[in-house]
Order: C-alpha cells, then structure tokens, then sequence
C-alpha cells in the first residue's frame, strides 16, 4: 500500500495518555530475566509476600506460601512474558504492560520504591526482588500455565537463540496476510517481543513502509525485518540502551535522508507508527 492510497483512508491520532509511557518489549523483559536468574540463583526463598493490598496476587497468597523453602529453577522471556519457574511447579506469570517493573534489593537495603506498594516480594538470603504495577500478575502450575493460550498462541520469539527467520515469515503469512505490516507486527502471535518502539524502528532500519499490506511483500523483504528486527533488540538487550532513529521523533529530520518523520495512529489500538515517507515509502 502506497502513502497516497493510505492517505485518503487516514486513522486517528493516538490518545495522549499513551505517549508518556513505553511497553516493556522483548529486549526489556529478556533483560529482567537475566537480572532475576542472577539475584535468586541456588538461594532458597525465605518468604513470599504481597504488601499492596490491590496485588493480583492478593487471592493468592496461601498458595504463594508454597515458594517458601523452594529455589528458583529458570527465568524465563517468552516475547513480553516472565515466567519464574519455581522448584515446587510453580511459575509465577508477569507482564509488565506499560507500568510494571521489577526491583532489586540486598537485604537491609533502602527501597527506591515504598515496599507497601510492590505487587509480590521474593527475598532469599542474598537478595530481595519485589514487582510493582503491569498488567498481569498470576501464580501458576505448570499445567495451567501450558494450558494458557496467550503463552501456547506466542509466534516465535526473535530473541529465542534458536530463532529461525523461515518460522516468522511462515507466520506472517498464516497470520498477518491481509494486514498491514505495523499492525501485524504487534501481533504476538506473528512474532513474540516487538512492541511499538520496535514496530518503528525495525521497519525503518528494513526501508519497509509499515502501511503496506503484508501480502505485497515478498519472503526477501519479511527476512530482511526480521534480520534488522532481531539485531535491533539483541543490541538493547546487550547495552540496554533501545534505538531512537524514529521513534517518537515526529516532525523531526529523519537521520537518514533529512526528511520529516511521520506519526499516526495505527490499526485498531491507535498505536503510534513513526516513519519516514522518503526512506520508506
């Protein structure tokens, strides 16, 4: 799809409450992973425990007593999912959504947050790590977690070491066909981890206009994303810096040919895309 044809069928704007705020992607929730392995390894948990009365996990806290003695087994990113894999068979099921956060404390430490607040608190001898805010939050068997299908319908996760273009094309063509690119993007279910930050970026670090359908583009074109896509957010989750080449730089010129860079509102959530009409249109 070309800007001219897009153009006459404009979305709309996207709502401000949305534009201070940024998603955990993949890089990020890959990061906290490793961070949480790091701080519980080999260490029993001591205690379990959830200081904000309106915690998720409020309902839950007689089975949350179950963590207690157990150690950490895996942290795990599935796209922009955590999941805690705990010695008893329980996982305790994070996504962090646009407010969510993961704190790390040793013990006797000051909090930068009130520990009153914080959705769950784990604390081993060596360390305490405690979640405030996000957008879920539940204690799972592994049963139930293998049942859910918001985790069993994940496309392939671009951060996954053995990732393999040839699955996420397969996937954008069984899911995101009749579609344009930005949206099917943020289909998790095309591929895991892509957020709006990286909807943009990768698009433009590929010369893809993310307005054009999925089916007019060629295998050559979605490996080419999912090549920039996955070297992208490996150089976040390595430096923990993300890329700002278009990302929220509407109006701005763009760094690659001095044009303005473009935003509207896409698909039906509104999210923001940022793109240059030059460079990718």
């Amino acid at each position: 799809m070309g800007y001219g044809l897009w153009r006459s069928d404009r979305p709309r704007r996207a709502r401000s409450p949305t534009l201070g705020r940024i998603m955990a992607e993949g890089d990020t929730v890959h990061r906290t992973a490793g961070r949480l392995g790091a701080a519980l390894a080999g260490q029993p948990v001591l205690d379990a425990v959830v200081p904000n009365p309106r915690s998720p996990l409020r309902s839950q806290t007689a089975r949350l007593t179950e963590l207690r003695g157990g150690r950490l087994k895996l942290a795990e990113a599935r796209g922009k999912h955590l999941l805690l894999h705990f010695e008893p068979g329980l996982v305790l099921h994070c996504h962090l959504g646009m407010r969510g956060s993961w704190q790390f404390h040793e013990p006797g430490s000051p909090w930068q947050r009130p520990r009153r607040g914080a959705w769950v608190v784990l604390s081993t001898a060596a360390a305490e790590v405690a979640q405030f805010g996000g957008s879920r939050l539940a204690l799972r068997s592994e049963a139930e977690l293998r049942s859910d299908p918001r985790i069993a319908s994940l496309g392939p996760d671009l951060l996954d070491p053995d990732f393999q273009p040839s699955a996420g094309i397969a996937a954008f063509r069984a899911r995101g066909q009749d579609r344009t690119l930005g949206e099917a993007l943020l289909d998790q279910g095309v591929v895991a981890g892509v957020g709006n930050l990286y909807k943009s970026e990768g698009c433009f670090a590929a010369s893809l206009d993310p307005w054009c359908a999925v089916s007019d583009l060629a295998d050559a074109d979605l490996q080419r994303l999912l090549d920039a896509l996955r070297d992208l957010m490996s150089a976040g989750l390595e430096r923990g810096r993300q890329p700002r080449r278009v990302y929220r730089r509407a109006g701005l010129p763009c760094t690659r040919c001095g044009g303005p860079v473009r935003s509207y509102g896409q698909g039906d959530g509104n999210r923001i895309t940022y793109w240059c009409r030059t460079c990718q249109g």
